[in-house]
């Protein structure tokens, strides 16, 4: 089976689903974890025989296995008798971290549900406004800010959504999401680690629903806002217990 070269060859062939291919990897090995086909102390398969399982390149299931390291699900050795081992346990404190009680848990997926009627209607007004030289320059301004990577990206990240809204003009709309993007911050640091390619993922939706909302194609702001935003619940959904 032929795999693309690289984790950008994967994400364009899955730039229409909600999931791109290293989010789809990372979701099965994570379930697969947590459901104990990969209990603690396991070695996980051979790169060429996971890559092939997973349909993912080497590069992508890499960026995966560095990801399920940041999660604290896995470490990685080195050597003859290296490989990725399974950490994560059931009753384990780094479980309870992530764990949620049932009602913060109902409540941070309604948020998400809510988020993607909500945020992509926003899109598709923004782009439909005829945008100022400044507004467009702020615009650009906080996209610059949000390709970030580290703790600084969940405000940036907040601050690119809020104003989208507030370029919507509707000032329902806008306290609708802001306080989504409350609620939403309020759980995601005891969800979802940070991960690098996760973020890449979507530094690259944010410059696209930026690029649409500036040259006024609401259309395409809509549907890739929908998609982004379709992919963020789809990744905290894999980390929920």
């Amino acid at each position: 089976m032929a795999h693309p070269d690289s984790v950008e060859s994967d994400n364009l062939a899955g730039d229409r689903a909600l999931r791109n291919p290293f989010e789809e990897a990372l979701g099965q090995l994570v379930a697969r974890i947590r459901a104990g086909e990969l209990p603690a102390g396991s070695r996980l398969p051979p790169e060429r025989d996971l890559s092939d399982e997973l349909n993912v390149s080497r590069t992508t299931l890499r960026a995966v296995i560095r990801a399920l390291q940041q999660a604290g699900l896995v470490r990685t050795q080195r050597g003859r008798s290296g490989g990725s081992f399974v950490l994560w346990q059931s009753d384990s404190d780094t479980a309870a971290q992530h764990r949620l009680s049932e009602q913060m848990k109902r409540r941070l997926l309604d948020m998400l549900r809510f988020r993607t009627v909500l945020e992509p209607g926003a899109a598709a007004l923004a782009a439909r406004r005829e945008l100022s030289d400044e507004q467009v320059g702020m615009l650009q301004e906080r996209l610059a800010a949000a390709t970030c990577h580290g703790p600084e990206f969940r405000l940036a990240d907040v601050e690119l959504h809020s104003y989208i809204a507030e370029l919507a003009e509707c000032n329902a709309l806008s306290e609708a999401i802001a306080n989504v993007q409350l609620i939403l911050n309020e759980t995601l640091l005891q969800v979802v680690p940070f991960m690098g390619p996760a973020l890449e993922h979507s530094h690259q939706q944010h410059a696209q629903i930026v690029a649409a909302i500036c040259s006024g194609n609401a259309a395409k702001a809509h549907e890739v806002m929908h998609d982004h935003v379709g992919a963020t619940e789809e990744l905290i959904r894999t980390f929920l217990d």
